[in-house]
C-alpha cells in the first residue's frame, strides 16, 4: 500500500514542475480532463486559461472539479485534489509567474517574446480552486533500493537496456 504524504510534503510536492490534468464536467456531467500548468500558493490553486475555453464555460455551469498532480517517473508519486472552482479576472502577477515556474527566468522571458502571442489567443481568466478534500500515494517506500538505483540508471541507459 502506498505511503500518504503529510501536509508539508504534499505542499511541497505541488510547488514542483508537474502538469496538472484539470477535470471539469462536461454539460452531460462527463469528466472532461485537460493537461494545464498551475502555480499551487496559499493553499489555493491557480491556473490562466482564455475565457472562452471549454474548462471555463464547464466551470460556468458546475464549478466541481478535480485536479490530479503526478511525478511522471516510477517511483510514482500523486496528489489528488478535489473543490469548487471560481473564475475570477486575472490577477497581473499570475501571467509571469506560472511561466517562470516552468521554464526559469529566460525561457519565460522568450516566452513572453515569442511563443506567449502563438500560444495565448484570446482575453484570460483565471481560474483558481480551493480544494476541499485531498488524496495523496508515494510508492516511493515499496520500490527497493536496488530497484531506484535501477530507476535512476535507466533515465541515461539506451532504451534497449
Amino acid at each position: 500500500m502506498p505511503r500518504r504524504f503529510s501536509k508539508d510534503e504534499r505542499d511541497r510536492f505541488l510547488g514542483g514542475r508537474h502538469v496538472a490534468v484539470l477535470v471539469t464536467l462536461g454539460p452531460d456531467g462527463g469528466p472532461v480532463p485537460t493537461p494545464i500548468w498551475y502555480l499551487f500558493r496559499d493553499g489555493a490553486f491557480y491556473f490562466r486559461t482564455e475565457v472562452n475555453a471549454i474548462k471555463t464555460k464547464n466551470i460556468q455551469r458546475d464549478p466541481r472539479v478535480s485536479i490530479c498532480i503526478q511525478k511522471e517517473r516510477p517511483p510514482y508519486k500523486a496528489v489528488i485534489a478535489h473543490g469548487r472552482a471560481q473564475l475570477e479576472k486575472s490577477p497581473d502577477w499570475l501571467a509571469k509567474a506560472i511561466p517562470r515556474h516552468y521554464l526559469g527566468l529566460v525561457g519565460a522571458m522568450g516566452y513572453e517574446q515569442a511563443a506567449r502571442s502563438a500560444i495565448e489567443s484570446g482575453p484570460e481568466i483565471a481560474i483558481v480552486v480551493l480544494p476541499e478534500r485531498f488524496v495523496t500515494f508515494d510508492f516511493t517506500p515499496e520500490t527497493p533500493v536496488y530497484g531506484r538505483l535501477w530507476l535512476q540508471l535507466k533515465r541515461i541507459l539506451p532504451p534497449w537496456l
